[in-house]
């Protein structure tokens, strides 16, 4: 019952968040006019110091906004597989003697474990994988990918 209580107020604080974001972004807006998806993403890219000239020219390829990509898909799961970790902590502080809270627990953190495992591995396999067709492709000094 703990954890549901504490899970509905992750969930709250998160849409609060969210919500407080997005009435901060009407505010600032005022009466100005829509603007375009790609008006917005260049501003986005600007104010992300991204520079977009390299992009359109080709002196950024994709390979190089793939592996960002990927970076960041990895840094969500990270962040993912430290919720879990804290939550499962949590259900295990707060068990009181409780075997099968603590069970419950223990199953959570070391599949959190089980998955960060997983996922460092399918990332190594692919780098691997990509490093050699790279390397073998391009006939070039490839040293990695950035």
């Amino acid at each position: 019952m703990v954890y549901k209580t504490f899970l509905k107020k992750i969930i709250f604080t998160i849409l609060a968040v969210l919500i407080s974001s997005f009435a901060m972004n009407a505010v600032q807006a005022g009466s100005e006019q829509p603007a375009s998806v790609g008006s917005l993403l260049e501003e986005t890219a600007k104010s992300a110091k991204y520079e977009t000239a390299k992009v359109q020219s080709g002196e950024i390829s994709i390979a190089t906004v793939a592996g960002g990509i990927i970076g960041v898909f990895l840094s969500v799961l990270g962040v993912i597989f430290v919720l879990l970790t804290l939550y499962g902590g949590y259900l295990w502080m707060n068990a009181r003697g409780n075997q099968e809270q603590v069970t419950k627990a223990k199953d959570l953190i070391t599949s959190a474990v089980i998955g960060l495992i997983i996922i460092i591995a399918a990332y190594a396999v692919t780098y691997f994988v990509l490093y050699m067709l790279a390397k073998n492709y391009f006939q070039s000094a490839v040293t990695g990918f950035n």
